[in-house]
């Protein structure tokens, strides 16, 4: 649903590609004959296509031998100095090399059987329940990085980042054999190719981790504060620590390592806030907070006062 939500912001063409995947505006019945249909008729078929037009193209002029330094190519030469190079060295891709690729496919088969044969399929969740109204939807391991980069990106970026992002990446891929055919090919004399290729690595992998984290949103299964925030606290100040879990504060705010991370760290506040500053805070919410003022009552919001009060950087400091 996700994709085709974002096939459907594409320009001129989104709406007929939407239509064409959902039969309609849509999900309905015929919309899962299409997705099956898709991936198991049209998307294997253009695989087949694109793999036999690539063996083709090994078959007929052979594959790219490994680089070494000082050996540059030179287009106007390179085919005959290839062509004597496979003479001397080269074996055929049929039945020689095809091997490798067996030998590798069928271990990759097995694996997958084995697998599958010990592990399983994962246990199915609980039934759909309608009463739980909190949902934190995480995409599969291999696109959390794309959820993060969209859900920190701003909004008004969002299009331009689903949209031209795969179109420039294709245009970047034509043209790497038309523009980057000739020259040195070893990584030792291609210092940006590698520093292009590990700040590719370093943000899909900062990305990740963020998309794993989810810092933007609220921690719904976290768990009341530990005793080691509230044993000692007595009268309001426990009071408001009870209230601090049961109003959902300690979703977004942490402290002392417990609580979410999407507002700030309350460890703190104590020594940053006067009484009257949180209570104002709290009552009018903020950019990102909503305002409990309508849903607190006056002794609820004193008691959440004085616990947070008590919330000093010296709790914290190893004595």
């Amino acid at each position: 649903a996700i994709l085709i939500n974002q096939a459907g912001r594409v320009p001129i063409i989104g709406t007929w590609l939407v239509n064409l995947v959902l039969g309609g505006d849509t999900f309905g019945a015929q919309s899962f004959a299409r997705i099956v249909g898709l991936h198991m008729l049209w998307l294997p078929g253009i695989i087949i296509v694109v793999v036999s037009f690539h063996l083709y193209l090994v078959i007929k002029n052979g594959i790219s031998e490994p680089p070494r330094v000082g050996r540059p190519v030179d287009p106007r030469r390179y085919r005959a100095w290839y062509d004597a190079m496979l003479r001397r060295e080269g074996v055929p891709f049929w039945p020689d090399a095809l091997w490798r690729d067996v030998v590798f496919s069928a271990a990759v088969v097995t694996a997958l059987i084995v697998i599958a044969w010990t592990k399983g399929p994962p246990d199915l969740s609980l039934p759909p329940d309608p009463t739980i109204i909190t949902a934190t939807p995480r995409p599969d391991f291999y696109f959390l990085w794309y959820f993060g980069l969209l859900a920190l990106s701003p909004s008004n970026y969002e299009n331009k980042i689903i949209v031209g992002a795969p179109i420039a990446l294709v245009i970047v891929l034509f043209l790497i054999p038309i523009l980057g055919y000739k020259g040195e090919r070893h990584p030792a004399r291609r210092p940006w190719a590698v520093v292009f290729v590990l700040m590719t690595l370093f943000t899909v992998g900062f990305y990740t981790i963020e998309g794993h984290v989810a810092p933007w949103s609220p921690d719904y299964a976290d768990q009341p504060l530990p005793a080691s925030v509230v044993g000692s606290l007595t009268g309001p100040a426990r009071l408001g620590a009870d209230l601090f879990h049961e109003k959902g504060c300690e979703f977004c705010h942490n402290i002392a390592g417990q609580g979410g991370i999407r507002g700030p760290n309350l460890g703190d506040i104590g020594d940053k806030m006067t009484p009257e500053q949180m209570t104002i805070q709290i009552s009018r919410g903020s950019t990102n907070m909503p305002a409990f003022g309508a849903i607190l009552t006056t002794d609820q919001l004193n008691d959440l006062v004085a616990f947070l009060q008590t919330q000093r950087r010296t709790n914290y400091v190893p004595k």
